[in-house]
């Protein structure tokens, strides 16, 4: 059976390319078909005219009317093709999607390698067929019917590696891979669909690979497609153990020794509590040039707010000792929460005061379906909407004043579908990697240049941030004085806004520039479709060649398929951005194909060889209201 997997391609969509290489190995074919917006619609009718079944990853709420509508588009194609859906927002809303929206044949509960395998299987999606496949919910004769819970896989290695189909992503120059470790969580923090997840269903809700299997992934990576930077996606690379994490760390660079595998990036995310000098000192050995940290909120309100079981004083710590070592190290404060006031909100932005040397973005706690927070909400009557798209009132009135004004004059600076907080973020991870791979002056400029402007956008900003506080506080209630006063200070936001940016797009472009040229290649331009060879200096230069087929390679030992030598094509993402969805996101229009840098010139299309990446994100910021 052809089976077609749509979804967002962003970090390589390892939810995907697990399914689709579970299908492979059970000698079925797949085909995964990005997904990124609504104008998609077209191009994903024509990708999947073949296929016999379609599975949709709605992972983001946020998405969900996308790809309701395309669901209704496939099935008017097709009314006899069945259509599954899964990821983390279908499961926790079965039943409302099934109920009210047919397009959708069944759904796919929690993890769905076994499950999509299964279906494949089947010769029709009749009742008694779909009765014997565990976690799936579907329409019965009587109603909405619930098959036996899935237990969760326990030996993670079992599962095949992800398949690797496509063009090659390089991150300034530098093959980059995304990779799991682990699946789960230990945390329940309550506003967390990927917790709500794992209690669905049976069986540990944290596991980790072995670091054989981990390690004999990425040997492959390395040495079949030039891979050199390794993206972690595990919620919790670490956990609160040390001895364990020394433990596994030791193991792994044992693995990665023996494979051959060195000289390489690694990029992962934990907790505050988790980072320990010793183990960081250790991985920063390994290659570790960048953590994702889940700081969420700098006061203890804020932190029982949201149920995350940690303290400030390890947010303030984890941070100095990741600036101590030199590792670049990201993180998000959910300053907007439902109990949020503006003392909480300043204490907030007094913590980051603290830490400006480090790229972070302000968020809004959302109410994800199946969440302990949503449920919460709607048992005292807050919440507002409906299981397509929930959002509720601050128990405060003038936190409500204050994000009802914030969003507004702070907009472009926070809140956009491409704010200039995220962009430093972009910016940073590829400043990480470019100080990791490369050597010389001129590196060593424009890495301090990098970290000068980023630290002005951030003064900039929490200044910004702090004066909106002071005036709603000031004014009290809602009034054409606060009105005013917001106003100025988007003035302000923009008269800076326009210098940042230029200066962000000065820097990025210097910094691909030397990067390409240290590796020998220059970059492709529109009419100019695959990289010029150049004399390379940097050591990574062969593992580029390999990643972009100017050098031949194997097969990615994953069931996929081999770079194409003959076009030359790679991705090139913008960086790894770590932001928690927002229900209201609708991409801009003028966005319609264009990524992060469409202004730099740079081809977009299959043609070019050279394919600017959309933006690496965890998932979309808000945009809306």
């Amino acid at each position: 059976m052809h089976v077609a997997l749509i979804g967002p391609d962003l970090e390589e969509n390892l939810s995907l390319r697990y399914l689709s290489a579970s299908l492979l190995a059970a000698g079925h074919s797949a085909a995964i078909v990005p997904f990124e917006k609504s104008a998609d619609i077209d191009r994903v009718r024509a990708a999947v005219r073949d296929a016999d079944l379609i599975g949709l990853s709605m992972c983001y709420q946020i998405r969900a009317r996308e790809f309701l509508e395309l669901a209704r588009a496939l099935k008017a194609d097709e009314p006899s093709r069945r259509i599954v859906a899964g990821g983390h927002y279908a499961s926790c809303e079965a039943r409302s999607l099934l109920e009210h929206h047919a397009a959708i044949d069944a759904i796919a509960v929690h993890e769905g390698e076994r499950t999509i395998v299964e279906l494949a299987a089947l010769g029709g999606f009749s009742e008694s067929e779909l009765s014997n496949v565990p976690g799936l919910v579907f329409r019965s004769a009587s109603g909405i019917a619930a098959t036996k819970p899935r237990p969760t896989l326990a030996d993670l290695d079992e599962l095949p590696w992800p398949d690797r189909t496509g063009p090659a992503r390089l991150v300034v120059g530098v093959p980059t891979a995304y990779l799991m470790g682990s699946r789960g969580c230990f945390g329940a923090c309550d506003y967390c669909c990927i917790t709500t997840l794992h209690r669905m269903v049976p069986g540990k809700r944290f596991r980790q690979r072995s670091t054989d299997d981990i390690a004999g992934e990425m040997a492959s990576l390395y040495r079949e497609r030039g891979v050199r930077q390794f993206v972690f996606h595990d919620d919790n690379f670490l956990v609160p153990s040390m001895p364990h994490n020394h433990a596994r760390i030791d193991a792994l660079e044992s693995a990665l020794r023996r494979q051959g595998v060195r000289d390489i990036g690694l990029v992962l995310k934990c907790r505050p509590g988790e980072v320990d000098r010793d183990v960081f000192l250790h991985l920063r050995e390994m290659g570790l040039l960048r953590v994702f940290l889940g700081i969420e909120s700098g006061t203890a309100e804020g932190l029982r707010s949201i149920g995350r079981d940690q303290t400030v004083a390890q947010a303030h710590r984890a941070l100095e000792i990741c600036e101590e070592l030199d590792i670049s190290t990201q993180y998000t404060m959910i300053t907007f929460h439902p109990e949020a006031t503006l003392r909480t909100i300043r204490a907030d932005l007094e913590f980051v005061r603290a830490h400006l040397a480090h790229p972070l973005s302000f968020c809004r706690a959302e109410a994800y379906a199946g969440t302990p927070l949503e449920q919460k909400l709607i048992a005292s009557g807050r919440a507002l909407g409906d299981y397509l798209h929930r959002t509720y009132r601050f128990s405060d009135p003038q936190t409500e004043l204050l994000w009802k004004y914030s969003r507004t004059a702070l907009r472009e600076r926070l809140w956009s579908c491409d704010h200039l907080l995220g962009r430093v973020v972009h910016l940073d991870h590829l400043a990480a990697v470019f100080r990791h791979f490369y050597e010389g002056r001129r590196v060593g400029e424009l890495a301090s240049d990098f970290l000068k402007w980023q630290l002005d956008v951030n003064r900039d900003s929490v200044d910004l941030f702090s004066d909106m506080i002071a005036a709603v506080e000031l004014a009290g209630t809602d009034s054409p004085e606060l009105e005013r006063v917001a106003a100025e200070i988007r003035e302000r936001e923009q008269a800076t806004h326009e210098g940042f940016e230029q200066r962000r797009l000065v820097l990025r472009e210097a910094i691909y520039e030397e990067s390409f040229r240290l590796v020998g290649l220059t970059r492709p331009k529109r009419g100019r479709p695959k990289p010029t060879l150049a004399p390379a200096r940097a050591r990574h230069a062969a593992a580029v060649f390999v990643a972009i087929g100017l050098i031949g390679c194997g097969d990615s030992g994953s069931g996929g398929t081999p770079v194409d030598a003959s076009t030359d094509k790679f991705i090139e993402p913008d960086g790894v951005y770590e932001a928690p969805p927002y229900d209201a996101y609708q991409p801009p229009e003028d966005a319609a194909d264009a990524g992060d840098d469409a202004d730099a010139g740079e081809g977009s299309d299959g043609d070019s060889g050279y394919i600017e990446d959309s933006g690496v994100f965890e998932a979309p910021p808000y945009d809306g209201g």
